[in-house]
């Protein structure tokens, strides 16, 4: 029996999904990409509810690798046709997977390369392994990134250094990636890491995190005033909730 390419547990309120084809370095293919859009669906319609997910970690199977990239196979003698479908489908894969409500933390554990970068720059937080290395190799490939890397890695280290690792290839190191903003934290125990992180942010008012993602994604697509508008309107949304009415009153009461 095949095992499952995507191995989902939860752990209270936050959801683990693990890349599961070690054998392949977790490389993604068009039914992990399809197994990780399920997942998303599911985590999305199941928001806010009581007993919903309050966050995602994301990881690989294995030591050497969170994933190192898409499935080569699947490109080879691809036509220009499938492969503008295949490049589609991963961005609205990973754009969604930007967009849940609740935070998603990737624990990188190994190689980050190509589509597994891309997955991994589609979470809120990084957290990497000290043996962990990331790059955008596809230009060794005679190609470039498919699954959003081009317009994500400018936004999270800057166009220049942004554009130095597109068109080189070059793959770099998880305290270079640290040291240019790629990732959060480097940690001998990432998994770890992550979770504290998913638990910790797990405890805040879900509105609250919803609405500072939307704000902080909006902002950065459609610029600061569009992001304004819609920080202030998850303000409003906050102050309409149970959790901030408590925490308020919380803090006004040791006040006194």
């Amino acid at each position: 029996m095949t095992p499952p390419v995507l191995l989902v547990e939860r752990t209270g309120s936050v959801v683990v999904a693990t890349l599961n084809r070690p054998a392949k370095g977790n490389a993604l293919n068009n039914a992990l990409v399809e197994a990780i859009g399920g997942l998303v669906d599911e985590l999305e319609s199941s928001f806010p509810t009581d007993d919903g997910a309050r966050a995602l970690v994301l990881t690989g199977a294995g030591e050497k690798s969170f994933s190192a990239g898409a499935d080569v196979t699947e490109l080879d003698g691809i036509s220009s046709a499938t492969a503008r479908r295949q490049m589609r489908r991963g961005q609205a894969v990973f754009g969604a997977l930007e967009a849940l409500p609740i935070a998603v933390i990737a624990a990188v554990n190994g190689f980050a390369l190509g589509g597994g970068l891309e997955l991994a720059m589609a979470a809120d937080i990084r957290v990497a392994s000290p043996t962990a290395r990331f790059g955008q190799p596809e230009i060794s490939l005679g190609n470039i990134p498919g699954w959003g890397g081009t317009q994500r890695l400018p936004r999270l280290i800057g166009v220049a250094k942004a554009t130095e690792l597109i068109l080189t290839g070059e793959v770099i190191s998880a305290q270079d990636a640290l040291e240019i903003g790629l990732v959060n934290r480097v940690s001998d125990d990432p998994l770890k890491t992550a979770m504290d992180f998913a638990n910790r942010i797990g405890q805040r008012n879900p509105v609250a995190v919803r609405t500072a993602k939307q704000a902080i994604q909006v902002g950065l697509e459609a610029g600061p005033a569009a992001g304004l508008v819609v920080e202030a309107e998850g303000v409003a949304a906050c102050c309409e909730t149970a959790a901030q009415h408590a925490a308020v009153r919380a803090f006004l009461d040791r006040k006194k």
